[in-house]
């Protein structure tokens, strides 16, 4: 049986060379016209075996090829990268807030304590959301609640689906996120990007070095990406001037951008250690490292910050008949459309992901700006280094707005909820035309009037002036 480990690494039989040797084997046993063909007991019974050896062989040279890191997979390889010392970044908590409202005073437990149960609420996807900070005596009202997710990584929000109670509490009368996530969390550390931050992590050694510094901070827990940019010059070179350095990075300095959710301390101790001797450094957070000689040495560096993404495009149904799927899209854009730090976002990209979402929609007129009133751009890159853009169910703006039902039929005075999709902002409904004397209110609930064989055209109109109508016909 070729089953070894030489020069070239573990070599194990194949299925033809196990065929064989059983042939053999059974032959010296039985005689040699013994029938071990696939179609007899004999042949059979020897498979069995056969694949039982096979299924050893694969998992010996799983494991083998498993003490190559490039190669390993789950904790075996946390257990590889420890030799680099490095570990398996953890995934942080996305944090939200809910909007509490409760009739009378209430207490609130929350993940500050282990004596009471966690206040904890879900969203209608089922992923649950626990109070932070234990509230006692809390008022009676509205009150704003900081949430964090029950399990680690990006859980996404979508305004105002938060609303269901797991834990039950007399006096608390509703919960609901009006608006989007505070903090987003960072998923754990994969296979793939662990693989990726060990090669990189061979540079820890190197001193002084920039490669080497951006090994150090990448290996900091919490760290979701680093930037570090290098002026060489004597001079101020202009790169995204803000306001505590309007002409860029002082010459012969480092400029280190962090994004995620990681110790003051540990990045402040990885620029120390492996920035350049006299090298300068600019940011607007700032860490003290005592010194060797007990003296302090004050590190600076820049954190990402986000700015809101507004996205503005014409959606048009390729089939005959239809509608775009305008919820969908609205819901299910800001998952995947995550532009990096100092990323610039286009609308080849951004066309490709709502076909994604529904192949059924062509995009059109489409563009980006920082503001909802525009103006709009086929590209746009964040103004500074240190911006990161996030996108948002609400600041997606979808023209043509659709109403749904298009058509109505109700007898005088019935009802019809109409709902608006698309646009931007909150929805205004009048009505354009009331011959039987209808109404609609702020909902979107149209009431008929008494006068029948007339047909009403009810309106709803977004915060920037697009809308849209639906005629009702009211019968006699």
């Amino acid at each position: 049986m070729p089953n070894s480990i030489g020069p070239t690494g573990l070599t194990t039989a194949t299925q033809a060379e196990l065929v064989a040797a059983f042939t053999v084997a059974a032959q010296k046993i039985y005689g040699s016209d013994i029938n071990i063909a696939s179609s007899t007991p004999d042949g059979q019974w020897i498979m069995i075996f056969i694949q039982a050896v096979l299924d050893e062989l694969d998992l010996t040279t799983t494991v083998n090829s498993m003490f190559d890191p490039d190669q390993a997979v789950g904790v075996v390889l946390d257990q590889r990268v420890a030799i680099n010392g490095i570990q398996r970044q953890a995934g942080t908590f996305t944090v939200t807030p809910v909007t509490v409202v409760n009739s009378q005073s209430v207490n609130l437990y929350g993940l500050d304590q282990t004596a009471q149960p966690i206040y904890t609420v879900s969203d209608n996807a089922g992923n649950q959301w626990q109070l932070q900070a234990t509230v006692l005596g809390l008022a009676p009202g509205s009150n704003v609640l900081s949430f964090q997710s029950s399990v680690a990584g990006a859980v996404l929000t979508v305004p105002n689906t938060i609303t269901v109670p797991v834990t039950i509490v007399l006096g608390v009368t509703s919960v609901n996120n009006p608006t989007t996530y505070s903090v987003l969390g960072i998923n754990e550390e994969s296979d793939a990007q662990l693989r990726l931050r060990r090669r990189i992590s061979v540079q820890l050694a190197s001193q002084g070095y920039l490669s080497g510094l951006i090994a150090a901070l990448k290996n900091v827990s919490g760290v979701s990406s680093v930037s570090v940019y290098e002026n060489l010059s004597g001079a101020p070179n202009g790169d995204s001037p803000d306001t505590q350095y309007p002409d860029g990075t002082p010459g012969h300095s480092i400029w280190v951008i962090i994004s995620g959710s990681p110790s003051n301390t540990d990045i402040a101790n990885a620029i120390y250690t492996k920035r350049n001797a006299g090298c300068g450094m600019r940011g607007e957070t700032s860490s003290v490292v005592t010194q060797v000689d007990g003296s302090p040495f004050t590190v600076l560096w820049d954190v990402v910050s986000t700015v809101p993404l507004f996205i503005k495009f014409t959606a048009t149904a390729l089939a005959a008949g239809t509608v775009p799927n305008i919820t969908a899209i609205r819901s299910g854009l800001p998952g995947i459309f995550n532009p990096g730090v100092y990323a610039e976002v286009n609308i080849n990209e951004l066309a490709t992901l709502v076909q994604q979402i529904d192949p059924n929609t062509l995009v059109t007129n489409a563009g980006f700006s920082t503001s909802a009133t525009g103006p709009f751009t086929n590209t746009l890159t964040p103004s500074s280094k240190k911006l990161q853009f996030v996108t948002s169910s609400p600041d997606i703006i979808i023209l043509s707005m659709v109403m749904s039902p298009a058509l109505a039929v109700v007898a005088p005075l019935g009802t019809q909820q109409f709902t608006a999709l698309g646009g931007y902002g909150a929805y205004t409904w009048t009505m354009d035309s009331n011959p039987s004397g209808g109404s609609v209110n702020s909902s979107g609930l149209y009431t008929a009037g008494s006068t029948g064989s007339v047909t009403d055209v009810v309106r709803a109109t977004d915060t920037q002036g697009n809308y849209v109508t639906a005629n009702i016909t009211v019968t006699t």
